[in-house]
Order: structure tokens, then C-alpha cells, then sequence
């Protein structure tokens, strides 16, 4: 099974493949890779190969091999050229069987990987205080545009640099990086108070997930310290709304957000990934809360972005289609 797993691993790779998708069918499994928007076949195995193959998975990433009831998500490693993290997810389908997922990423940055980000975001980092917040669905770029700004801010400010994520996706050398673990009592909330007490002058946090991590976000940015992190949303409006549905007030949102940027990684007309985004800067959040939840008239919003992308022959029209 490991030199099975070894070649669809080494062929995911090589097609820059983010996603293994292994989905029961009646009576064999089929492998699907996910390549940019697309998903295409890879190959198809049996029922019987398959249940081997997944008990390996999930005894690779600590998983109970013996559940086969609830869903489970846990964390290995692959080493091909390079390290890469494999986040091995599975759920109990009616079938009787479980379907899996394997996320794959290099476990390290590496400036090679850069998407072509707005630059213009880099001045925020010399910033001492207030929150960047990266917003989007998954698969949007969210963390590597993070991992990008924090990156720039190690290498160029000479910054301290700490991040709580769950699970740390990319190591960068020289930066401090938590992983969260709730077995060992280590979460997003005891994190925090001991972050702070490490004179940070930045902090990642992986994602906002509710109110509690909200609210130690927010205090964190009001008190001193630069946090980047990321929220799942449609647009820049809809993170604000969020975060008022997690408890924060509307001052004190005004008072700590800096930037809000909501992306989309788009196929553009070579086959090649492209970044389109809206933004939110810290005037147009206070003109949103003072003008009864609108937007001011020059405010780019991502689907007149991506229209306008369109227009020049950027992306297509099923590409427009799909993201508006």
C-alpha cells in the first residue's frame, strides 16, 4: 500500500495537484485530482485495494483505523524532492464506505510559490497595530497571501513574528509558528495569552472561526500588535457582517481593521492561475458604518473586477460565469 500511495502521491505532484479526492463508487473507487478550478480522473481502483489503501492513510495520519462512522481529518508528511504536509480528511458514506481527501502542499514557503499578489498590501506591515483580514472561500489564496506578507516582513522589517494555526500549513524559517492541538490544551484562546506575553510585533492566526477567536483578534489589533488573519465570506461586506454576528461592535471594528481584502484565484485564458480581489481599506469601513451599511461610489467590488478581466480577455466567460 505505501508504494501505491508513493505513486499517486509522486504523479499528484508533478501535475501541481492541491486535492486527492477518493470517491466510492458501487463497486471500484475512483481517484480524481483537483488542478486549479478543475477536477479531473486519475485513476480507478478496487473496493478491496481501496479499504487497505485507506487504513494505511489513516493510520499514516494518526487516525482511528477501526472508526468508520464518524468523520475524521488528521496530518502526515510526504518527502518528494521537498516536504510536503498531507492533511488526510475523511467521511462515512451511505455506502458503507468512507470517501478521503488528501490536501497536499509543500510543508516549507518558498518564494517560488509567490502568487501575483497586490504589493500595494506590503506598507501595512510597518503598521504597530490593527488586523488584515484576508476573506474568501476555500481555495482563494487566503493563507498564501499571508504567508507572503509575513514572509516579506521577516525578510525585509527584521519583525518577530508569531503564528497560531491549526494546522501549521508552511513553515518559514526564522518565524515563530504554533500548531494548535486541543488534546495538549493548546487552542487558539491559551495561545494568545502566551503570544502576547512574547513581545510579538506581528501575529497570524489561521482563521477566525468564532466569536471567542474574534474577540481575542480584535483585542489583540486595539492593544498593539499587527494580526493578519483570515475569515471565509463572499466579499468584503459580508466579513464585516460576520464579525458583527461574532459580537464585535461596530467601533471597535472601525477603530482596528486596517485592510480587508476579499480574492479569488481565477484561470485566466493560459491556463494559468490569476489573483482578482476587492479591498476594503480602513475609510471605507467607517463610510460603510456610517452611511447605513453602503459602499462609497469608487469602491471596486470583485465582480466588476473580474468583469472587467473578462472584457480584456483575461478569462473567459465560463470562468466570469463561475465567480460572479
Amino acid at each position: 500500500m505505501k508504494k501505491l500511495l508513493d505513486q499517486i502521491l509522486k504523479d499528484a505532484i508533478a501535475k501541481n495537484v492541491s486535492d486527492i479526492h477518493f470517491i466510492p463508487l458501487e463497486k471500484e473507487v475512483s481517484i480524481k485530482f483537483r488542478v486549479n478550478d478543475d477536477l479531473i480522473n486519475y485513476d480507478k481502483i478496487e473496493i478491496l485495494n481501496y479499504s487497505k489503501l485507506l487504513t494505511f492513510m489513516k493510520f499514516q495520519a494518526g487516525l482511528d483505523v477501526s472508526n468508520y462512522h464518524q468523520a475524521q481529518s488528521g496530518q502526515t508528511t510526504f518527502k518528494h524532492q521537498t516536504l510536503y504536509n498531507l492533511r488526510i480528511s475523511t467521511l462515512p458514506l451511505s455506502l458503507g464506505m468512507e470517501s478521503c481527501v488528501i490536501r497536499l502542499s509543500p510543508q516549507y514557503y518558498s518564494q517560488d510559490s509567490k502568487m501575483a499578489g497586490p504589493k500595494n498590501f506590503y506598507h501595512l506591515m510597518n503598521k504597530k497595530q490593527g488586523l488584515i483580514l484576508f476573506t474568501g472561500p476555500t481555495g482563494s489564496g487566503k493563507s498564501t497571501m499571508m504567508y507572503e506578507m509575513v514572509a516579506f516582513a521577516q525578510e525585509h522589517l527584521n519583525l518577530n513574528i508569531i503564528t497560531v494555526e491549526d494546522p501549521v500549513e508552511k513553515r518559514i524559517t526564522g518565524i515563530t509558528q504554533i500548531s494548535v492541538n486541543e488534546k495538549a490544551g493548546i487552542n487558539y484562546e491559551s495561545s494568545f495569552k502566551a503570544i502576547l506575553r512574547c513581545d510579538p510585533d506581528i501575529i497570524l492566526i489561521g482563521e477566525i472561526r468564532d466569536a471567542q477567536i474574534a474577540k481575542c483578534v480584535i483585542h489583540a489589533a486595539l492593544s498593539g500588535h499587527l494580526v493578519l488573519s483570515t475569515l471565509h465570506s463572499n466579499d468584503c461586506e459580508g466579513a464585516l457582517l460576520r464579525l458583527l454576528e461574532m459580537g464585535i461592535t461596530p467601533q471597535e471594528a472601525q477603530q482596528s481593521i486596517a485592510l480587508i481584502s476579499n480574492q479569488r484565484l481565477v484561470t485566466n485564458q493560459y491556463g494559468n492561475r490569476e489573483l482578482a480581489y476587492e479591498t476594503m481599506y480602513q475609510s471605507d469601513i467607517q463610510y460603510f458604518f456610517k452611511h447605513d451599511y453602503t459602499m462609497p461610489k469608487h469602491f471596486m467590488k470583485l465582480s466588476k473586477v473580474l468583469t472587467q478581466m473578462s472584457e480584456e480577455g483575461v478569462i473567459c466567460e465560463e470562468i466570469l460565469e463561475r465567480y460572479t
